[in-house]
């Protein structure tokens, strides 16, 4: 806590000392990524405090005027205390920053990666594979504003560093699974109903051509002589190969 305190004074001093020089101050909340224009590396003051240099649209929220992180720590050396999630979620700041008045903003990484925090205990998450699955119904503004913050899996993408592995099937009712989350739903088969043709032979359509030989060929005589499909039943054994009828030596019949 004397700490937390400490860092809150430098800060405080630091803008202080920014503002008598007359440069820009911008002002954050929470730990966050420095960029690599300003040494890189990452600032791990969880309180409010200043830096002169602005922060992106994409992995920024606005926090009563302060800008508070919402992407991947890890990604940019962070190596504290973690925890994994999976795909796209509500993050409620005042509980991160410890704060009485809420306040909610989204996270909008796709596949699998770590915050800081662990969300607030409630159904809205359930935990599979050590991961978070957000299986709560996104509120419209959740969802109308994904489109404009999306882009941050793009910025993700190049980005190579130890993402959690979650290998586990996903809880019913995550956000992943949803249509106005980009999940796409496999196409549905369609079969063409079959076409019969009568004839020697039946043709089915259906993607797949199939021809049933003719019905078995009967013929009565002295003898009986049966083709099925090209083959040959001499009592009741197939022959493929020529073949000679016994004739019949018993007197001959007048019907």
């Amino acid at each position: 806590m004397k700490a937390k305190a400490f860092m809150v004074i430098a800060s405080l001093v630091l803008f202080a000392a920014l503002a008598s020089a007359g440069r820009k101050q911008v002002r954050f909340i929470g730990i966050h990524p420095v960029p690599k224009a300003e040494g890189g590396g990452f600032c791990n003051i969880e309180g409010p405090h200043v830096h002169v240099y602005a922060a992106n649209k994409i992995e920024y929220r606005d926090h009563r005027g302060q800008n508070y992180f919402v992407g991947d720590p890890v990604a940019y050396g962070y190596d504290g205390p973690k925890t994994a999630y999976k795909g796209a979620h509500p993050i409620h700041v005042e509980a991160v920053v410890d704060e009485p008045e809420p306040d909610v903003v989204y996270c909008y990484i796709n596949g699998p990666h770590y915050h800081y925090f662990a969300p607030p205990e409630g159904p809205d998450f359930q935990v599979r594979g050590d991961a978070y699955f957000y299986v709560g119904t996104p509120p419209p503004v959740m969802v109308s504003a994904r489109p404009q913050y999306v882009e941050i899996n793009a910025m993700y993408t190049p980005i190579v560093y130890a993402r959690p592995v979650v290998e586990v099937e996903a809880p019913v009712g995550w956000v992943g699974l949803r249509a106005d989350f980009g999940f796409v739903a496999p196409a549905a088969v369609v079969v063409e109903p079959p076409h019969v043709h009568a004839g020697v032979g039946v043709e089915v359509h259906a993607g797949v051509g199939v021809v049933v030989p003719p019905p078995p060929r009967i013929e009565v005589g002295v003898g009986v002589h049966v083709g099925v499909g090209g083959g040959v039943i001499v009592g009741g054994q197939p022959s493929h190969g020529k073949f000679k009828h016994k004739k019949f030596k018993g007197k001959k019949r007048h019907w």
